[in-house]
Formats: C-alpha cells, sequence, structure tokens
C-alpha cells in the first residue's frame, strides 16, 4: 500500500465529507491521517465503499496488520453499510466476535 497525500473520503453524521491529508489504499479498505496530523498515532482505518470507520488513532504498522487480519472476510467486500449490516444479522455469534476482536486487539509488537 502506497501513502500519498491526497483528498480522500469520509462519512459523518451530515454524509460524505471530503478531506484533505495522506492516504493508502488496499482494497477494501483505506488508511488515513488529516493533514496536520503528524503523530505516528494519528492514523484511522476505514472501509472503502460503506466510508465508516472501523479504527482511530492507530499507527499506520496497526493498520496493515488489521487490513490483513481482516481481508479474509468476505463481509467486507460488499458494496455498502445496508449490505454488510444484513450480513452481520446473518453471521454466527462467534464469527461476529471473531472479527469484534481483531478490530480490538492491540498492535502486536
Amino acid at each position: 500500500m502506497k501513502i500519498t497525500k491526497a483528498k480522500y473520503k469520509i462519512i459523518t453524521q451530515k454524509g460524505w465529507r471530503t478531506k484533505e491529508g495522506s492516504v493508502g489504499y488496499d482494497y477494501p479498505f483505506y488508511v488515513f491521517r488529516e493533514e496536520g496530523n503528524k503523530g505516528t498515532k494519528q492514523w484511522c482505518l476505514s472501509h472503502m465503499s460503506s466510508g465508516y470507520s472501523i479504527r482511530k488513532a492507530i499507527s499506520l504498522k496497526h493498520a496493515k496488520q488489521l487490513i490483513e487480519d481482516l481481508k479474509q472476510f468476505s463481509l467486507f467486500l460488499l458494496p455498502d453499510a445496508e449490505s454488510i449490516a444484513k450480513e452481520q444479522n446473518r453471521m454466527s455469534k462467534w464469527r461476529r466476535a471473531m472479527i469484534q476482536n481483531i478490530v480490538n486487539q492491540e498492535e502486536k509488537p
């Protein structure tokens, strides 16, 4: 994944918003850091098609690690938040917990 300075879009309570900063894409996810944020733990991991945030205030290394761990779940290949929510409801509690554990895990040394 190549990180570049560019515009990217995120979803907010007010809909899609365009921001500027550093961003890298690794389908179906992207990581970004708003312009002016220079700290190592200022990165956010989001889902491309829905725009929803998966994890905030993490290092780029941790974001890349999460992307690799989450790519195994076809759930993230769905086109929008509504489809993802429907699929989550069909998933077993164990599988949902597995995804949540991956998202909540701390950075591996």
